[in-house]
């Protein structure tokens, strides 16, 4: 019975520890276990509770409830029950009998109080503070840091400071010391709704219904007096994790002394116990600080940011006299291994295959001289990185970098990547073996080699026709390249035809998919709606076994020549004569439509004149008789005007004569007379 009270008792610390962060926020904040003995009292705040009586087996207890000095109500409890002040349905305190000790004559209750919400959607700036309103102590909650879904805070209480980084949607607590031994937590609870990257915070604050922060615990029974250490704890025995539930085994001088972790927290609790496993003493450890026991000459020190709640475990030394001797505690490691891949199906020529193997100790023991090994499967090759790596030492609950590396396919086929192979050694020295999983199903794929034809029907099927039919028919053959058709194809492939503006008909066709070796022809008929050369091409669009689009393009398919040969046609042109009877009519009229007849007129005149009989000629003896007429009269006039000029320039001179006796007028007409005979001689 005795040692089961005591594994009921370790249970028992541990579900005091305080809760590691949650998503939920907790339902209620509450103090370190208190240990009252019969007629003990706690006061906490305003309120009193006091241990007042005791059933002869020790399994209920009855316990009175002060207010300000007032005896409000009394509550009788078994083991695990509890008693809300004033009501269930108006809690401010909840009273719970945890435990009772009758070898100890004591009893362990615990008092809680509900969290309430005293802020909403407090949006705090990167370097903004809230500070708890008055009436409660003096804390400050900073936001340090904001990420993308996490944020950093510094929480000041009054005798000290603490920084916590919380995700979102989750939240701390933050206990508050109501004296060496009882803390109450969460005294705040920050829960984080929102962050956003180096900008701001969004929370909500909780604190405890019931507020209070004194705390006394009087005493109505004498104290045991402790034992004596005579030798004092000077040298360092042990220096290392401890993990909650833990014992640390102590030797020294023959006698054997057993230090177990029941819970961590701002204040860690522990329990020492003799070799027969009897309770000698059960005590806390402030965060930063240390306790030197009373029972045992043992100091245990808690170094500060020792405690992780994550792994539920606390950095510690322990102190013993010199010449104590601490055996280790042998833990085992646990390696897992991860194998994964980027892809499961890819493409030959295409993407690498990139390998990525996982190895993380989840155990809490260390292990050492790790070696990984990765496979290499067939029909692959490797690219880069390495197949095998070495690492000294893994730490309980650390990963090693992620280890990379890449293949590449040379064939197509359906593969399996093996299992990864991991060699350690466990901290007892003993080689362990352990295998990842498979990744099974890597599928390479390939597209073959694709060829487009086609031909126009005119009476023999061929790449270049002439027609001049209204319609045609045209047939296309796509063939895909021998290969292994499970692996190497093409997808909802369509044929899409390119048709100048003489030919018209359908230019979508669907061929659906086609695998290597394997060849689709399509026929249709198509009109040609005018005379030219018509140049016919075509696109192929289909998509890889991977579903990526593809489009391949194909020019000069056909070539259909509609334009119908040049024919050259020669008139003979039989030219008929008006009669000679009908000739003289026939040019009369011809000569009156001409606007101009006259060279029409004159051309005749000149055939028919060799034609006529000849007339006689009168004019010209009458023209040559008047010719001779013209140039004798001509002659005389010439010469009648010079001797008028002969005689008139004989006169002048005559009439210049100054003076004298005028001559005789037959002087004068003599020499006038002989001068015109003269002229008149020949």
């Amino acid at each position: 019975m005795r040692r089961m009270a005591l594994m009921l008792i370790g249970l028992l610390f541990l579900s005091t520890a305080p809760a590691v962060k949650s998503v939920s926020v907790p339902e209620y904040a509450g103090l370190s276990l208190i240990e009252l003995g019969l007629k003990d009292s706690v006061v906490f705040g305003i309120y009193e509770i006091k241990f007042t009586d005791v059933d002869p087996y020790w399994t209920k207890a009855a316990l009175d409830i002060y207010e300000n000095g007032v005896k409000k109500a009394t509550a009788v409890l078994g083991l695990g029950d509890s008693y809300y002040y004033p009501s269930s349905t108006n809690q401010l305190l909840r009273i719970t009998l945890k435990w009772t000790q009758a070898d100890r004559k004591t009893i362990l209750i615990a008092i809680d109080s509900p969290l309430i919400k005293i802020a909403s959607d407090v949006r705090l700036d990167e370097g903004d503070s809230y500070t708890l309103p008055a009436g409660f102590p003096s804390i400050k909650i900073k936001l340090v840091d904001a990420y993308d879904t996490s944020a950093k805070f510094t929480v000041y209480l009054p005798y000290t400071t603490l920084t916590k980084t919380v995700n979102e949607n989750d939240g701390f607590g933050v206990a508050y010391k109501l004296t060496d031994e009882v803390s109450y937590y969460p005294y705040v609870f920050v829960f984080l709704k929102s962050s956003v990257k180096n900008s701001y915070a969004t929370v909500d604050i909780y604190v405890p219904k019931y507020a209070a922060t004194k705390l006394e615990i009087k005493k109505a029974t004498a104290k045991e007096t402790p034992t004596e250490t005579k030798v004092e704890p000077t040298e360092l025995v042990y220096d290392d994790i401890l993990y909650v539930g833990e014992i640390l085994t102590i030797n020294y001088n023959s006698t054997i002394y057993k230090l177990r972790l029941n819970s961590i927290g701002y204040y860690s609790s522990l329990s020492l116990f003799d070799k027969n496993n009897k309770p000698l003493e059960t005590f806390s450890v402030k965060e930063g600080g240390s306790y030197t026991s009373k029972k045992a000459p043992i100091r245990v020190e808690i170094p500060p940011n020792s405690v992780d709640l994550t792994y539920n475990r606390t950095y510690i030394k322990v102190y013993a006299p010199s010449g104590a001797e601490v055996p280790p505690i042998i833990r085992e490691a646990k390696i897992k291994v991860d194998l994964s891949t980027n892809v499961k199906k890819m493409l030959l020529n295409g993407e690498e295959l990139i390998v990525f193997v996982n190895v993380e100790n989840q155990g809490r023991g260390k292990a050492f001289d790790v070696k990984v090994m990765a496979p290499l499967p067939n029909n692959f090759e490797l690219k880069s990185g390495i197949g095998t790596w070495s690492l000294k030492t893994l730490d309980a609950f650390t990963k090693m970098p992620v280890l990379v590396y890449t293949l590449k396919p040379t064939q197509v086929g359906r593969y399996d990547l093996g299992k990864v192979k991991v060699e350690y050694y466990n901290e007892a020295g003993q080689k362990k073996v352990i295998s990842s999983n498979e990744v099974k199903g890597i599928v390479v794929y390939s597209i073959p080699e694709i060829s487009l034809s086609a031909e126009a029907f005119n009476g023999t099927w061929s790449n270049y026709i002439t027609t001049q039919e209204k319609s045609i028919k045209l047939r296309f053959k796509v063939s895909a390249g021998k290969g292994n058709p499970e692996f190497e194809f093409i997808k909802n492939a369509t044929l899409e035809l390119i048709l100048p503006d003489s030919i018209d008909g359908e230019t979508t066709i669907k061929l659906g998919d086609i695998k290597a070796g394997e060849e689709k022809i399509v026929e249709g008929q198509y009109i040609v709606l005018k005379q030219a050369v018509s140049i016919i091409g075509a696109k192929l669009k289909y998509q890889d076994p991977l579903g990526n689009r593809h489009e391949e393009y194909f020019g000069n398919l056909l070539i259909i020549n509609s334009i119908p040969p040049k024919v050259i046609v020669e008139e003979k042109v039989q030219k008929v004569y008006p009669k000679p009877e009908e000739l003289p009519d026939y040019i009369k009229k011809t000569l009156d439509t001409l606007k101009d007849p006259t060279p029409l007129a004159q051309a005749i005149e000149n055939i028919t004149v060799n034609y006529l009989p000849k007339k006689p000629d009168y004019k010209t003896p009458l023209i040559v008789i008047l010719l001779a007429l013209v140039v004798a009269l001509g002659a005389a006039t010439v010469n009648y005007k010079n001797k008028y000029e002969i005689v008139r320039s004989k006169l002048e001179r005559r009439k210049k004569r100054p003076g004298g006796l005028p001559k005789k007028e037959e002087e004068g007409q003599e020499v006038k007379t002989s001068e015109f005979k003269k002229e008149e001689s020949p």
